[in-house]
């Protein structure tokens, strides 16, 4: 009979530690909460964007024409950008065609 108070003892005690591990959590979800909500506002963006890609092709056209040394600045800067991620797309490319079956 002196195992029903140490059962119960040990359970209250993991009642307790359950309950500081979900306040943990709920405190380490709510750091994170933020990023993922400016994650989230970017890819709702990028999408709508790319539903509509005359506008960034207008936006493109008007940066040119009202500032064309800001758009020779922006212009490299995005050239330089293209040939890296095509660089590395090219190199993870081949490891990740491996794992298809």
């Amino acid at each position: 009979m002196s195992a029903i108070p140490e059962i119960l003892e040990r359970r209250a005690r993991l009642l307790s530690e359950a309950e500081a591990q979900r306040r943990a959590l709920s405190e380490g979800i709510g750091v994170c909460r933020s990023v993922l909500v400016v994650a989230d506002r970017g890819i709702a963006w990028a999408t709508w964007l790319r539903a509509r890609p005359y506008l960034v092709v207008a936006a493109a056209t008007a940066i040119a024409v009202l500032r064309p040394k800001l758009a020779l600045e922006w212009s490299a800067r995005l050239l330089t950008l293209w040939r890296v991620g095509r660089l590395l797309y090219d190199a993870v490319k081949p490891a990740a065609g491996d794992r298809r079956p």
